[in-house]
């Protein structure tokens, strides 16, 4: 019988790869992969977290080199006009910086790769920092060369990630606003110069009521163009008409996380406005309208309960999120107006 036996075939490679003892090769290599995209979720929720906002004087006294915390005799220090914004800036681009998976617009790996609400934040603010800084180029005589500099790392490509990359671009910013700083310090401080030395060089220039109105000018039209944007979320314009041209619906969290980095720089940005020119805007009787656009900014950062972005319709069961932005953006906008004609 065994003459009539017909010999086994060989296994081809799929057939041995198949059998029980290569079994462990594929559970291990799954098993990787599953936790590497659970790790990139958590990671991608993490990094995705708004950053708390620095009050300004706070931001200025880690810039002149101690916190709050430490005793300065039980006296606030004053703060000569111009710091309170440079300082302000100075920490929204360390927040952009140091915040958790650091700045993320021009990321091209995942977890950062993935996200896209965290990234049109970043492009809200950077934008409204930009304009700060060139409002303070034009207005600051101390440090000016910095401050350029400074506007002209700000106006380079902020989502490139090769070379320069975006982050080199914010932190030579960052550090051309922290000479312009401590020149301004420098020159407004004790160790000042005499009057008859101070002759010979050119004086410390504080901000003027013209560059605060042009700059709220452009926060204003900045403001305008968000609610033009959350409006075509909607679908409708901003006096109630229907819209053609609607936001795709894969793009309205973008828009809404952009108009909330707009506002989430402009309450720290404004409120550093408030304490540098405090003279001029108490002067114009306009002390309690800047203390409401404010708040209005600060409303706007509440905290977001649902995991997505809803657009809502009317008194539906679900929120209307852009809707809701937009109309914090329309009463910011009215407001600064309102500021601008009474300067």
């Amino acid at each position: 019988m065994a003459l009539f036996r017909r010999n086994k075939a060989p296994l081809s490679r799929t057939e041995v790869l198949e059998t029980p003892q290569y079994g462990w090769i594929w559970k291990p290599l799954v098993a990787l992969v599953v936790i590497y995209l659970l790790v990139c979720i958590v990671l991608g929720i993490w990094w995705s977290w708004t950053p708390a906002p620095t009050d300004p004087r706070q931001a200025v006294e880690m810039q002149r080199g101690f916190p709050q915390s430490v005793d300065t005799g039980g006296e606030a220090q004053p703060v000569p006009p111009g710091e309170a914004l440079l300082a302000t800036n100075i920490s929204i681009l360390d927040t952009l910086l140091h915040k958790p998976g650091g700045y993320l617009r021009n990321d091209v790996m995942p977890p950062g790769l993935w996200l896209d609400n965290m990234p049109n934040w970043e492009k809200g603010v950077t934008r409204q920092v930009r304009d700060a800084v060139a409002m303070l180029g034009g207005a600051l005589s101390v440090g000016s060369a910095p401050l350029n500099q400074a506007n002209e790392s700000l106006g380079g490509d902020l989502d490139s990630w090769r070379w320069p990359a975006s982050e080199t671009l914010l932190k030579s910013a960052r550090n051309n606003l922290g000479e312009a700083f401590t020149a301004l310090e420098n020159s407004a401080g004790p160790g000042a110069p005499t009057q008859d030395a101070a002759a010979s060089t050119e004086p410390a220039a504080a901000p003027d009521s013209a560059a605060l109105a042009e700059w709220l000018g452009q926060v204003q039209q900045r403001l305008q163009t968000q609610t033009q944007h959350l409006a075509a979320n909607v679908g409708q314009s901003p006096n109630g008409d229907q819209q053609t041209d609607s936001t795709p619906w894969l793009r309205i969290d973008n828009v809404f996380f952009e108009a909330r980095g707009t506002t989430w720089a402009l309450a720290q940005l404004l409120q550093a406005a408030r304490i540098d020119y405090a003279d001029v805007i108490e002067s114009s009787g306009v002390g309690g309208d800047f203390d409401q656009l404010v708040a209005e900014l600060e409303s706007s950062q509440a905290r977001v309960w649902s995991p997505v972005i809803l657009n809502g319709s009317g008194f539906g069961l679900f929120a209307n999120h852009s809707l809701m932005m937009a109309n914090y953006t329309v009463r910011a906008s009215q407001l600064v107006e309102k500021i601008r004609n009474q300067l």
